[in-house]
């Protein structure tokens, strides 16, 4: 009879155990279970891992942040980087054009020492005969 009336309070004193603990020092349902189940040992494990993701968690947003900045950032530039690719096709255009101008004046130079030498040939055989 002494261990039913005993089973018996502890029962009672079970049932009326508060679902959770107000603070870490009291004992409610929840925490009389998990020292029973044997989960209390993940309990602080888990709360480090929690403020740990609560941690890497600010970090992201941090990053994500940034990131978003930097997008922004190259998105201004973009304007920018478009004037200045077709300012560099403009330029590379007119150095080609220049360059097929200056082989054309090349070759005319070219034209113009052969002629220049025929002329000078024929002058010199000119200038024979009027010497004999």
């Amino acid at each position: 009879m002494i261990q039913t009336s005993n089973l018996q309070g502890e029962v009672e004193s079970i049932a009326q155990m508060k679902p959770k603990a107000q603070n870490e020092h009291d004992d409610g349902l929840l925490e009389y279970l998990e020292d029973i189940i044997g989960t209390a040992k993940y309990k602080q494990p888990i709360e480090d891992s929690a403020k740990e993701v609560e941690a890497l968690n600010e970090v992201c947003l941090e990053k994500s942040n940034r990131v978003a900045i930097v997008e922004k950032e190259k998105d201004n530039l973009e304007g920018q980087k478009t004037t200045a690719l077709a300012y560099i096709k403009d330029e590379n255009e007119l150095i080609r054009k220049q360059s097929v101008l200056y082989q054309v004046y090349i070759a005319e130079c070219g034209n113009n020492i052969n002629l220049t030498s025929e002329v000078l040939v024929y002058c010199c055989y000119i200038w024979r005969l009027m010497l004999e």
